[in-house]
């Protein structure tokens, strides 16, 4: 395993370099992809080279495109307040990586529009739809090479036999319904054999994951894409590719190990047994509120601190565990004043991209992104870099030209 970590540790910069000087600021429908294969990696020797790349990245796509600043004005505002919140932090040094997620997070917002003006729509797709081919094409290759290897790191659910993912976090898994989804619009738009043969793939390993919002979502985003083709003429096809889908998962079930390997992973998840209602991702917003108006813990407005919810909640009711909602954590980190801001900074997003929409096609992807903001908003996971990322980049396509703009811009 030390050689394959050691290759990819090699290759990620040298990929990322070509990128950049071949592509110019579109580069940025990649940075999902780096940031997949980095987390790939157990030990990297180039943690230090990796913030600044991503630093630098940040850097290199705003000041070539500066109007982002008047694009979303509480993304600016968040921002400011999240530098100002920084000082407080001692230990910057071991929070690096994180902070520059979130900058990458609140900045993203607004960059990825301005960007996206410049180059025609069906170009974007097609970057974003190669981007996430080689998400979920690494994803398969990595699990394959984790398998054969038989590499079982220690991860939360005890997984040590049948398929591994090696070394990627839970979190992570979050970015496969928006990869799955694109893959799948692409292969069936293009009539592209490959992206279908890797959704088919991909779609049976993201079963194995047994997260429960990244399985329903990943379904749910294929029945969008599905339900885009039922018009008179496209009907057959759809009938075509449901039949093909039916074919193919009985196959993978009767003749693989998947069945087997899906009940046993059930079962040490113990998912039968749990209730939702009582999980403790949900009791957090009581535990929040009594922190706030009957402890008198910190101040509502502006919260415990950044990086700080470790045994900072709930009288330590859950240890050190970390609040996994977003809406708790935002609260607990930035109070009020964050999540107010974070909201407004994406209702402002959200409701630029809905007077831009205007196809049938537009309109699906536009309300299953925004249940998929939802779904994770609730969940957690909107504040890890990759599949925030990778939202914005899939929502902001309309804000790119469309064929007749092109041809008004041409005459200008």
């Amino acid at each position: 395993m030390n050689i394959y970590f050691k290759l990819i540790d090699f290759l990620i910069p040298i990929f990322a370099i070509y990128l950049i000087f071949r592509k110019g600021s579109l580069s940025i429908v990649y940075v999902p992809f780096f940031y997949f294969a980095i987390e790939a990696l157990e030990i990297s020797s180039h943690t230090f080279l990796y913030q600044l790349l991503f630093s630098g990245l940040l850097i290199f796509y705003a000041f070539l495109n500066l109007p982002f600043l008047k694009r979303n004005v509480f993304s600016i505002i968040l921002t400011c307040y999240y530098a100002i919140l920084l000082s407080d932090i001692k230990d910057l040094k071991s929070l690096r990586s994180q902070i520059i997620y979130f900058f990458w997070i609140f900045l993203i917002v607004p960059l990825v529009p301005e960007i996206f003006r410049n180059y025609p729509k069906e170009r974007i797709f097609n970057e974003i739809s190669k981007s996430a081919f080689m998400i979920m094409a690494f994803f398969i290759f990595n699990s394959m090479v984790c398998t054969v290897l038989k590499y079982y790191p220690e991860n939360e659910y005890g997984f040590s036999s049948g398929v591994s993912f090696g070394h990627l976090q839970i979190h992570v898994y979050s970015v496969f319904p928006l990869t799955l989804f694109v893959i799948l619009r692409k292969g069936i738009k293009d009539k592209n054999i490959w992206f279908i043969f890797l959704y088919f793939g991909s779609i049976f390993l993201v079963m194995l994951t047994l997260r429960r919002s990244v399985m329903a979502l990943s379904l749910i985003g294929t029945l969008v894409v599905m339900f885009e083709l039922l018009n008179i003429k496209q009907l057959k096809q759809f009938f075509v590719y449901s039949l093909v889908l039916g074919i193919v998962g009985l196959l993978v079930v009767n003749y693989t190990g998947f069945a087997s390997q899906l009940t046993e992973r059930i079962e040490k998840r113990n998912l039968k047994d749990r209730d939702v209602a009582k999980e403790g991702r949900f009791l957090e917003f009581e535990l929040i509120y009594k922190d706030l108006f009957v402890y008198y813990e910190y101040n509502p407005w502006f919260g415990y601190g950044l990086f700080q919810s470790k045994g900072n909640y709930g009288k330590k009711i859950f240890g050190n565990r970390t609040l996994h909602t977003d809406y708790a954590y935002y609260i607990h980190a930035m109070g009020f004043l964050g999540l107010l801001l974070y909201l407004l900074m994406m209702f402002t997003e959200f409701l630029s991209i809905w007077k831009k929409t205007i196809s049938k096609e537009e309109k699906f992807q536009f309300f299953f992104l925004l249940f998929y903001f939802l779904v994770y908003f609730n969940l957690g996971n909107s504040r890890f870099a990759i599949a925030p990322i990778m939202f914005i980049l899939i929502l902001s396509i309309p804000h790119s030209i469309k064929n007749n703009e092109s041809i008004i811009r041409n005459k200008e």
